[in-house]
């Protein structure tokens, strides 16, 4: 049986390999033609993240649309991935696993997924070839407009300078392509992560290192230190280290070349 990839511009949905794989728009999917196969494995990677939309916007799509698109294909499928997010667990302080209570600052997009999260977790029997991922900050250069990395990424590969805000704090950050060999590899419902925080600001400080730029030429700190927010450091529970800094930089610095080739 195949596999079948929904959402193939989402981020992730670029680094599963091309073998073996049937990658189908986000946008007016139709569910009768995945109806007419039988598929191994549908990963549902398409998400509505973008900041400026509106509470509603988001039930639509990550509550509403995605549990209608389970409910029509996860007969035809022996598993269906879906991408919840670790941020359920932002507010806590300290190492997580599926058996921490969530515990979170509250966005539209997180609540969003926490309410598709339930409907799936509450009613296990009706979606028990459903599999919950739950993975930790990721960016590549496929991030989309208004966050800080696509931000970071456009003024490395244009040499362009800008304005960031407050980076000096640690958290778990992964890059996409962890995400999906983790995505294949594990059966259960599972937080990935890497076990391991990182600085932020060092971690941008070397993306511009190793692509041969001065980070103070290219980037201006505005931070308001009296109004610089306590974060709470949360990482994936685990003594192991699934993904190094280093895999972490390599991949990120080899998106930011091909991106830079190809611009």
């Amino acid at each position: 049986m195949k596999n079948l990839v929904i959402g193939k511009t989402a981020q992730v949905a670029q680094y599963f390999p091309r073998d073996d794989f049937e990658y189908i728009s986000s946008r007016n999917i139709n569910t009768e033609e995945i109806q007419k196969s039988e598929w191994d494995r549908v990963y549902i990677c398409s998400a509505e993240q973008r900041t400026f939309y509106k509470e509603a916007e988001f039930e639509k799509y990550n509550v509403d649309t995605t549990i209608n698109l389970i409910d029509r294909i996860k007969n035809n499928c022996g598993t269906v991935v879906v991408y919840s997010t670790a941020e359920l667990w932002n507010k806590v302080h300290g190492a997580v696993d599926l058996e921490t209570p969530h515990h979170f600052n509250a966005t539209p997009y997180i609540a969003s997924k926490k309410k598709m999260t339930d409907i799936l977790l509450q009613n296990n029997e009706e979606y028990s070839n459903i599999t919950i991922f739950y993975p930790f900050n990721f960016n590549s250069t496929h991030r989309r407009h208004g966050f800080l990395f696509h931000k970071i990424f456009h003024s490395i590969i244009h040499r362009q300078e800008i304005k960031i805000g407050d980076t000096y704090f640690y958290r778990e950050l992964l890059h996409p392509k962890f995400v999906a060999d983790r995505s294949m590899s594990l059966e259960e419902d599972s937080l990935i992560g890497s076990g391991r925080v990182t600085f932020v600001n060092d971690f941008i400080r070397d993306l511009y290192h190793h692509s041969g730029l001065n980070y103070n030429e290219y980037v201006t700190e505005n931070i308001d230190y009296k109004k610089k927010a306590d974060r709470d450091i949360y990482f994936l529970s685990s003594q192991e280290c699934h993904y190094s800094y280093d895999s972490l930089l390599s991949d990120t610095l080899e998106d930011i070349r091909r991106a830079s080739a190809g611009k």
